[in-house]
């Protein structure tokens, strides 16, 4: 039987050869995470950050054949994954000003050097004993220096045996082990004790380092690259010590490539001066740039899927493996065809070529909503519209890798589980399936939102503070249940919309703010985004010279929950502040609201989600 090819692994876990043979490059501004310099990269949970920096490591390069060892690579790239355990836990509130600072500096340091060290150890067969030994003992002084003692540490004769590299990695272990200890003790103490441990700082301690790995024999003489993964887990003190290194531009030495998920909260230093780009980094926004190049995202998926599927020794083409609702689709050519027949004779000139783009234009736009309410109008329809098919898939997956190998990654398993495939292989996910397992799928994303809407916080921060960070937004239960009727009422109004055979824009997917949002608004918004809820891009307004207006898209993962059209490109509704926070509220009353402003003037619209019905009533 083969293995799974669509099976989701966290980055960090996989080993170098598993990211060889399935990473593609996703993205047209890759190459600039290659150029020398430093780098924020921002995208929501999902969007392949971890795998695009783990790409960069020296042997995922040699396993893809771009070196042949690493004194012929480019660069040295070393990833840091932040972790909440080691940065977020709340005993580094315990702790504020120069204290917070120096402490979280160094422990921040302790986690590059370790992770150089391992990297070091795992080629030390091709760096010297003599250039090693050099670099451990420049690392010993650095530390002695800084306020350490490696002599301390273990027996100085046995340490000095094998790899100095793996050395340099269990000091810096045991010191992480030590700082966390002073760390979590200081709420059993009656008074605070002064910390008696290291203190190494960027510019003092890692910059000198970053020397000695370039001097190494058996490595290239460049800037060493320190990836470090998901920045927004770092504390806003911490987030203002990356910061600091970012303004040093000290990128002869080091390169910072640093990814968060939408939630750094602060681009100011540690003496409050603001980082800009282009002067101290560049910026990549990995959502963004999938929501705009809708095409190049669909072709390197496709190029995903196709490696993942030879990869499992499966021949079938990607459209052959997710194959579409063939009915469905033979009505909707049908209904398609009506609609430009009856557009042609409308409009006599259509014959000329702009009436002919004109015509596929109304059926682009109308084709689905027609369909949708033709199985919506009878409660005796059975048939529901099928979301199957690799396009569907890609669109529903809103720009993000891991939301299409998630619900195929199941689709194969029940395939597996229920002997449909071939003994010994998948050739195909039937098209019941896919829709099983995509309905399933889009409503379990709300389910996080329920869940915490229903919890009592532990720890509620003061929200007129601002957002501190992603992980202490986790405990901010209001947000959340605003978030939650925000959402529902959005996509109620869609569907509405969907239905509404005589408004002129049926297939709305966006909202368009025209006024600036009051903090409350702007702090849900900002959660919906980070959490992958919302994906935001500015609209040029047209009632505004030069103007841009923040737009807000629901993310085509909720579509066959509210039985929405995910296809293409879909219109934007323009909304004032004030409606949203209606619907952060009370989302029936915002849907009732908005369907009665935007129908015609003896029309009201009843929507029955559950019964799938459209009820019309004339005053």
């Amino acid at each position: 039987m083969s293995t799974n090819p669509f099976g989701v692994q966290n980055p960090e876990h996989v080993n170098p050869e598993y990211i060889a043979r399935n990473f593609v490059e996703m993205q047209t501004d890759f190459p600039r995470l290659k150029e020398l310099g430093n780098t924020f990269i921002h995208g929501a949970r999902g969007t392949g950050k971890s795998m695009l920096l783990r790409s960069l490591e020296p042997r995922v390069m040699i396993l893809q054949a771009k070196a042949e060892k690493l004194k012929d690579l480019p660069f040295v790239a070393v990833h840091v994954p932040l972790r909440t355990t080691d940065f977020g836990a709340p005993e580094f509130n315990r702790f504020k000003g120069y204290a917070v600072n120096a402490i979280g500096e160094h422990l921040l340091v302790m986690h590059v050097v370790l992770r150089v060290a391992q990297l070091l150890d795992s080629f030390s067969g091709e760096i010297s004993q003599i250039s090693a030994t050099r670099f451990r003992e420049r690392f010993e002084e650095l530390f002695n220096v800084a306020g350490g003692s490696v002599a301390n540490d273990t027996d100085t004769e046995t340490s000095h045996e094998g790899s100095p590299f793996r050395s340099v990695a269990e000091t810096c272990e045991m010191d992480i082990f030590r700082v966390r200890q002073f760390l979590v003790r200081q709420p059993f103490r009656n008074a605070d004790p002064d910390y008696a441990g290291a203190l190494a700082g960027f510019l003092d301690f890692l910059i000198p380092l970053a020397r000695e790995v370039k001097r190494l024999d058996g490595v290239p003489n460049v800037p060493l690259f320190v990836m470090l993964d998901d920045a927004d887990n770092l504390s806003i003190p911490l987030q203002r010590v990356l910061n600091s290194w970012v303004s040093t531009r000290s990128t002869g030495d080091i390169c910072l490539k640093v990814t968060t998920q939408l939630a750094y909260a602060t681009m100011r230093t540690l003496d409050n001066r603001i980082i800009e780009s282009p002067h101290d980094y560049a910026e990549v926004n990995l959502t963004a740039v999938y929501t705009a190049s809708s095409d190049t995202y669909s072709r390197r998926l496709h190029e995903i899927v196709t490696k993942r599927l030879r990869n499992s020794d499966i021949l079938s083409s990607v459209d052959e493996f997710f194959p579409l609702d063939t009915a469905q689709e033979e009505r909707l050519h049908a209904i398609a065809a009506d609609i430009v027949a009856k557009h042609v004779e409308i409009n006599l000139s259509s014959e000329d070529q702009v009436g002919s783009a004109r015509s596929r234009d109304e059926a682009r736009r109308y084709t689905v909503p027609t369909f949708m309410r033709e199985i919506a109008g009878s409660s005796k329809s059975a048939h529901t519209y099928s979301y199957a098919g690799f396009r569907s898939l890609v669109d529903l997956s809103s720009g993000v890798v891991r939301w299409f190998l998630e619900p195929a990654s199941r689709m194969y398993d029940r395939v597996i589980s229920e002997g449909l495939g071939d003994p010994g292989t998948v050739t195909e996910i039937p098209v019941s399936i896919q829709d099983a397992v995509i309905k399933d799928w889009s409503a379990e994303f709300l389910e996080p939102l329920t869940r915490q809407t229903t919890e009592i916080s532990d720890t509620q921060t003061d929200l007129s503070e601002g957002i501190e960070s992603l992980h202490a937004d986790g405990h901010e239960t209001v947000l959340y249940e605003q978030l939650r009727n925000l959402i529902e009422g959005l996509g109620r109004l869609f569907r509405g919309k969907l239905l509404d055979a005589n408004a002129s824009e049926q297939r709305v997917f966006s909202v368009v703010l025209r006024d600036r949002p009051k903090p409350e608004l702007e702090r849900v918004l900002s959660l919906g985004v980070r959490l992958g809820y919302l994906q935001r891009s500015d609209y040029a307004a047209k009632e505004a010279l030069g103007g841009r207006r923040p737009r807000y898209i629901l993310a085509r993962r909720l579509g066959p929950h509210y039985k929405l059209d995910i296809s293409g490109y879909a219109a934007h509704l323009s909304i004032m502040s004030r409606d949203l926070e209606v619907a952060m509220r009370n989302p029936g009353d915002f849907v009732k609201a908005r369907l009665r402003q935007d129908g015609s003037a003896d029309s009201q619209f009843s929507l029955d989600l559950d019964g799938d019905r459209l009820e019309h009533s004339d005053n």
